[in-house]
């Protein structure tokens, strides 16, 4: 099941220099955030905005275009994508 509630703001994603509608996925052992950048109209030139938090014991299953992995940091890693799409494990 997916979650609405924002995570910390120190769990943005720290690319600088993402393209418009993006997304960048932060993966840990128990959870999957997703981020995505947009414009808005306080910063035109874009910026992070949360979309979900998915509990890995869903078995999410991710389709990416264009993907990236970034080197594990800490409890996990981040994944950047032009596009996101996600289906839950339905057994």
């Amino acid at each position: 099941m997916s979650s609405e509630s924002q995570p910390p703001e120190a769990a943005r994603p720290p690319r600088d220099d993402p393209l418009p509608e993006s997304y960048a996925l932060r993966v840990t052992d128990g959870e999957v955030h997703v981020w995505q950048y947009n414009p808005t109209i306080p910063e035109p030139a874009g910026e992070w905005q949360y979309v979900e938090t998915i509990d890995q014991a869903n078995a999410p299953r991710f389709t990416l275009e264009y993907a990236t992995l970034t080197a594990p940091a800490g409890d996990g890693y981040w994944i950047y994508s032009n596009a996101y799409d996600c289906a839950m494990d339905c057994e």
